[in-house]
């Protein structure tokens, strides 16, 4: 098809071109294949043939090209906030300058397995900022515990930002993650580490990860089986961090964050 012949068309079927155009690229579907065939899940490697995918790669250009013509961000998002990863991926590469931050959080989520409202929720919340008052110091029980949880899930938030365009992104998860450590030390100084053990079944690989690290020392074989879960289950870098954690403690006894 030519420039005009999809000029002509309909946003409706636009839509169902870039979709189908953009399964059959498969960008993430040929990434999870090659992660499966690299942990010895398949027989034999998966080919990914580029050449093939170009036409289809092309027709995504020039649907995109024309909803960008028509401003028409009503569709951009339903292509961004697809359940298809695949659509999710391709719409954030080919959206990026319309819509920057959705188009990143389509990307990020695309690869993480998530929906694109929900890693947008998740960098939202790690960009909001803690109360200043009360203190941690100054926190009951209970608050002290709920704050916990609060900071892991800013935490877990700070793994989809964009460190490469700012930095000051990084900045901001190395400050949450020295909050979740002085959080940890406030716990240990009340005899509350306990208190977390609800938070070794956490959804949040974050949150069950570092709820994990902290009950080391006061609930070891439920802790180790919650680390060894996020280290086998979830992705980078909660992945690698559980695997750092149960090494310090079962090589060396001791607890990452020296508690």
């Amino acid at each position: 098809m030519t420039e005009s012949d999809y000029s002509a068309l309909s946003e409706k079927q636009l839509l169902q071109l870039f979709v189908a155009a953009a399964k059959r690229l498969g960008i993430v579907s040929s990434h999870v294949e090659g992660l499966r065939w690299l942990k010895g899940e398949r027989a034999t490697k998966p080919v990914v043939d580029y050449k093939a995918g170009v036409p289809f790669a092309m027709q995504i250009r020039d649907v995109a090209d024309v909803l960008r013509a028509r401003k028409a961000m009503a569709a951009v998002k339903q292509l961004l906030g697809s359940d298809d990863p695949d659509v999710r991926a391709v719409a954030a590469g080919a959206f990026a300058d319309v819509a920057p931050n959705l188009s990143y959080a389509a990307g990020q989520a695309a690869y993480a397995g998530l929906a694109t409202d929900h890693v947008a929720e998740l960098q939202r919340r790690a960009r909001q900022k803690p109360p200043e008052r009360p203190t941690l110091a100054e926190l009951r029980d209970d608050q002290l515990v709920a704050r916990f949880e609060d900071a892991a899930k800013r935490e877990s938030g700070t793994h989809f930002l964009d460190y490469l365009d700012d930095p000051a992104d990084k900045d901001l998860q190395n400050k949450i993650v020295g909050e979740v450590w002085e959080i940890m030390r406030q716990l240990k100084a009340r005899g509350l580490l306990p208190r977390l053990s609800p938070l070794l079944a956490s959804d949040d690989l974050t949150v069950r990860r570092e709820a994990a690290t902290a009950c080391l020392r006061v609930a070891a074989p439920e802790a180790e089986a919650a680390l060894e879960s996020v280290a086998r289950d979830g992705t980078y870098p909660d992945s690698f961090l559980a695997r750092e954690a149960l090494a310090n403690w079962r090589d060396k006894g001791q607890i990452v964050y020296g508690l």
